[in-house]
């Protein structure tokens, strides 16, 4: 894995309970994404980070579940 230096605001960073908090989803579905590569995150410090333009991405992508009966 490549490692790039980018800056960064940390205002714009949210942590996996954070981001499954923002898309309503569970930790666990927001782990799996991560693992697939759906979503790009960011190591630092022992911490997994997620960028905020990839929840707005993900939000965008969502389809919305119609209700059931």
């Amino acid at each position: 894995m490549a490692k790039v230096m980018v800056p960064v605001n940390f205002e714009d960073l949210l942590d996996v309970d954070e981001a499954a908090d923002c898309l309503g989803k569970g930790v666990a579905t927001i782990w799996r994404w991560v693992r697939d590569g759906r979503i790009s995150v960011i190591h630092l410090g022992g911490r997994t980070l997620i960028h905020k333009d990839e929840i707005l991405k993900l939000k965008d992508n969502q389809v919305p579940r119609e209700p059931n009966p």
